[in-house]
């Protein structure tokens, strides 16, 4: 039978004995090493995906606490500015007391100024008036006057007086 397919019953024995000799070799010899390269690689490959994980849970850990801390020094930086504001107006309403309080000296000041002007205007309008009233009494005095000549220096006499004014 085997002898129609071109094959002799040696040929297989010795093929199938070699076959098992292999397999008794490979067994005895490669197939644990090979398995503990393979146990290994797979542990390898299992702690490598382990370890990514954890440090994709360590960097979002690191994330949350990043941006914590920005929106902590958020709050800072909008805490300081508000101070800032606050501190500038302040700084602001002193500046507008200070300045109303200038004012109000300056027009005290010239209160002061104007009222000691306009007596000392009135002291000198009344020595004006007295000296005037001196000069037209000393003129009339000196000339013997008709009512003509007495209405022309009290015209006189007013014109003096709004020329100095």
């Amino acid at each position: 039978m085997f002898e129609a397919l071109g094959l002799e019953l040696s040929q297989i024995i010795t093929n199938i004995i070699g076959f098992l000799i292999a397999l008794w070799l490979l067994k005895k010899f490669a197939w644990k090493p090979l398995l503990s390269i393979l146990e290994e690689r797979r542990q390898k490959i299992k702690s490598d995906l382990e370890s990514a994980a954890n440090r994709k849970k360590e960097m979002e850990g690191l994330s949350a606490e990043f941006e914590d801390k920005l929106k902590e020094i958020d709050g800072i930086a909008r805490t300081r500015i508000q101070e800032a504001i606050a501190e500038g107006n302040k700084i602001a309403a002193e500046i507008r007391e200070s300045g109303r309080k200038e004012s109000r000296e300056i027009v005290t000041k010239a209160r002061a100024d104007l009222a000691r002007d306009i007596v000392k205007a009135k002291v000198e309008f009344r020595d004006d008036m007295v000296q005037m009233a001196l000069t037209a009494a000393e003129k009339l005095i000196q000339e013997r006057l008709d009512e003509k000549k007495h209405r022309e220096l009290i015209y006189d006499f007013l014109g003096e007086l709004e020329t100095l004014k």
